[in-house]
């Protein structure tokens, strides 16, 4: 009970009166998880992960609260990238299978995770989303973002857990349907 006192607490004290004018910060629901995924057919979706402890949703009407870290979006801001890393790259367009070879993932294709944020594009480059994924040994990476995100152009970034961050040339612009960005081209 005193836990429950002390955040409500937090939150009233970090509140403007009056109650409705509440600051807050917007967090992108992202997991780490050993394996997972998103399908999309026929106007349903699917999404999923593997190795997370689970989590029950639950439904009223047209509101969903998911418990856990998996978080449904209606819309998403699709990224299509192509990136190589050096020191796993072989020959003919093609990188090594580290996270397949070394037993870390089930597709005979995942080279790496990366971690891919979009910076606004003035100064100070603030961070306005970030997703985790899968880098492919083509070099192919898809990345989805919320629909909430703004249609505007970004600095991609592409980090690596052993390498410095890549950042785009300029400014990219990531439209209301799939955009496709290619490092290998910089």
């Amino acid at each position: 009970m005193k836990r429950i006192a002390l955040i409500i607490f937090a939150v009233i004290a970090n509140c403007q009166l009056p109650i409705a004018n509440c600051n807050a910060q917007s967090l992108s629901p992202h997991a780490t998880p050993a394996s997972g995924g998103y399908f999309s057919a026929g106007g349903n979706s699917l999404s999923w992960t593997m190795g997370e402890t689970f989590h029950k949703s639950l439904q009223s009407g047209n509101l969903m609260l998911s418990q856990g870290v998996q978080q449904p979006y209606i819309q998403l801001r699709i990224l299509n990238l192509k990136a190589f890393i050096q020191g796993y790259y072989r020959s003919g367009g093609q990188m090594a299978a580290i996270l397949y070879n070394t037993g870390n993932s089930t597709d005979p294709t995942a080279c790496d995770s990366l971690t891919i944020e979009l910076h606004h594009p003035a100064s100070p480059f603030n961070l306005v989303a970030s997703v985790k994924v899968i880098l492919h040994t083509d070099g192919t990476v898809t990345a989805k973002f919320p629909s909430m995100l703004p249609v505007n152009s970004y600095y991609i970034v592409l980090r690596q857990r052993n390498s410095i961050a890549t950042w785009s040339k300029t400014p990219f612009a990531i439209g209301s349907s799939a955009s496709s960005f290619d490092f290998t081209k910089q």
